[in-house]
């Protein structure tokens, strides 16, 4: 089993969300709710790198996103994306409508642990709450 880095897991809980389709006030409480389940510290090293490194926006760029384009966009930047599709060998050609079911059989079958648990509760009910939404006929 192969632990995940903290930002590993972080930038997979908005990967998870993007997907789900997210509001900036649905991207505002995942950072608040990360940020008190995993302590202000270590979540804000985390999304400090995460930020440097490109693969997500944080929450001030998003709120500046809104404001200038009016648009919810979501936290993850498309390097970020790339970045859990490709640690996770997840194909980015997917369909959309299918990638959390993609994501929940990766983490299933690969081996990876999450060490953050407020992370893994999220990612769970973000693919339990869209199989209970939308019925894919892929899913077995």
């Amino acid at each position: 089993m192969k632990n995940l880095k903290d930002k590993e897991q972080i930038l997979m809980a908005f990967y998870a969300q993007y997907f789900k389709g997210a509001t900036l006030e649905d991207i505002k409480q995942l950072d608040q709710r990360l940020s008190e389940g995993i302590g202000e510290e270590r979540y804000q090293a985390a999304m400090k790198e995460l930020e440097e490194e490109g693969l997500v926006f944080g929450i001030e760029k998003a709120e500046a996103r809104r404001k200038e384009d009016g648009v919810d966009g979501p936290m993850a930047t498309n390097e970020g994306m790339l970045y859990v599709n490709s640690a996770l060998n997840l194909q980015s050609e997917a369909v959309e409508d299918h990638q959390l079911d993609y994501l929940e059989n990766n983490l299933k079958t690969s081996g990876l642990e999450f060490t953050l648990e407020p992370v893994k509760e999220y990612i769970m009910e973000v693919i339990s709450e869209q199989a209970d939404k939308k019925p894919n006929e892929n899913s077995p």
